[in-house]
């Protein structure tokens, strides 16, 4: 997900480097053409999400890289790697525009939920390795950093004062969204894609 969305960034002046890369993407799908999602049958239905942000990543324009990805019980249901339209100006504000688009992925998830039958007694918990970043919902006092935020992010505040998100706070080595934001080492990949769910699908005879 995470080299995808850097390699396309040059589909209108593609160089032989980026050629490349796209072959060994196509190598690697390649090779784990047999990995797939588990979609268990006796998991729980409670969802519960990853935010992350990858501050000014891109050397290029400096904006930062969203990623999220959103379970319900063990299964992977949802998931994002994308630019951040506009420059931040530290790590705090691109992991709050990161939650921020998070929130809005588990208020309609949830709503498709609730069409099909499900209710939810429970806040869907949103976990964030930004300790900064989850302060800003609970302060409603616009400080210096935070008065120049768009007012549209700031949706994750109305979110968690009517118990749609919680805010718990994760650990950056167990941040499952961390899989979409960078290149790993071959430890920290598998480790990774374990807590994914991902497994070996039998071939076909």
């Amino acid at each position: 997900m995470h080299v995808v969305h850097v390699v396309s960034q040059f589909v209108a002046s593609p160089t032989t480097v980026h050629w490349a890369t796209v072959l060994r993407i196509l190598r690697y799908l390649r090779g784990t053409v047999f990995q797939s999602l588990l979609l268990s049958s006796t998991s729980s239905l409670e969802l519960h999400a990853y935010s992350d942000a990858d501050h000014g990543s891109d050397p290029t324009d400096r904006k930062s890289v969203t990623e999220f990805c959103i379970f319900l019980g063990d299964s992977l249901i949802s998931w994002k790697s994308k630019k951040q339209s506009i420059i931040s100006e530290s790590s705090t504000e691109a992991e709050y525009r990161a939650i921020a688009s998070t929130t809005k992925d588990i208020v309609w998830l949830r709503w498709l939920l609730v069409a099909m039958g499900m209710s939810f007694s429970h806040p869907t918990p949103m976990y964030c390795d930004n300790q900064s970043s989850i302060q800003i919902p609970y302060n409603s006092v616009f400080h210096e950093r935070t008065k120049h935020i768009e007012i549209d992010c700031h949706l994750t505040r109305h979110h968690l004062k009517y118990g749609t998100i919680a805010l718990p706070f994760v650990p950056s080595s167990l941040q499952n969204a961390d899989f979409f934001t960078k290149a790993h080492s071959i430890s920290r990949f598998r480790f990774l894609v374990g807590k994914l769910s991902m497994l070996v699908a039998a071939a076909a005879s």
